[in-house]
């Protein structure tokens, strides 16, 4: 559990109702909210900015292929709308996200709760955002030249 709790990254586990069960110590510092006050409450009652039916149907895709699913910010820019600390990197608003999730199976083989994993890449992000602008910059640049 210490381990867990000390991570750089994101840990939460979810019933198959989308109850919370775990909350580590990144969630806490970058919610706000301590991991009493969510334990057992409705993810999408607590954050009503995650789109449920974006999310739902990918829980639903990890539970009928019984395997662990990666969507990156490219996809969906973050999942929890947690505000960018680290401005001095980059001057995004909020946190890009990286996130994965993960069934988990009960002994009898059920998938009754799934983990999501929470990676801060919004040094990344901001990265290739101004690569991009970079070259499609060289690109308008080389093409109004030839």
């Amino acid at each position: 559990m210490e381990v867990i709790g000390s991570a750089e990254m994101g840990l939460v586990i979810l019933d198959n109702n989308y109850i919370l069960r775990v909350w580590n110590l990144f969630m806490v510092q970058h919610s706000g909210l301590s991991a009493e006050s969510v334990m057992g409450k409705n993810i999408f009652k607590l954050f009503p900015d995650i789109s449920s039916d974006w999310f739902i149907d990918k829980v639903q895709q990890i539970q009928s292929r019984k395997t662990k699913l990666l969507s990156t910010w490219e996809e969906r820019p973050y999942l929890f709308k947690f505000v960018n600390n680290r401005r001095q990197f980059s001057s995004a608003a909020y946190m890009y996200q990286n996130i994965t999730l993960i069934p988990l199976a009960s002994a009898s083989g059920e998938i009754e709760n799934f983990a999501i994993t929470i990676s801060d890449v919004t040094d990344i992000a901001a990265s290739t955002q101004k690569l991009d602008a970079v070259v499609s910059e060289y690109s308008q640049y080389t093409y109004k030249k030839n």
